[in-house]
C-alpha cells in the first residue's frame, strides 16, 4: 500500500520514509517527523484524509519493524 511517489508535494515524505538510518537510529524521531510531515501535507490540502490514514499506516508499520529490529539487535549483542 502507498501513494503515488510522483506526486511532488510527497517527495519530502517519501525521502523521510526512504531514510533507513534515520529509521534505524532513531525510531522514535523517525516516526514522529513523518507522522507530522503528513499531517501538514493534510491540512495544506496536499492529501485527502484517506491518503492521510494510508500514510499513516506506513509510518506506523516501518516504526513497528524499526523497534523490532533495534530489540532484536539488543539480543543478538547485549553490549552493544
Amino acid at each position: 500500500m502507498s501513494i503515488e511517489r510522483s506526486i511532488p508535494e510527497l517527495e519530502a515524505w517519501y525521502a523521510q520514509y526512504d531514510d533507513a538510518s534515520y529509521r534505524r537510529e532513531s525510531p522514535d524521531a523517525y516516526h514522529h517527523e513523518l507522522l507530522r510531515t503528513a499531517e501538514a501535507l493534510r491540512d495544506d490540502g496536499a492529501i485527502d484524509w484517506d491518503d492521510w490514514l494510508r500514510l499513516k499506516e506506513l509510518a506506523d508499520q516501518a516504526h513497528l519493524g524499526a523497534l523490532q529490529d533495534a530489540v532484536q539487535a539488543r539480543v543478538d549483542d547485549p553490549n552493544a
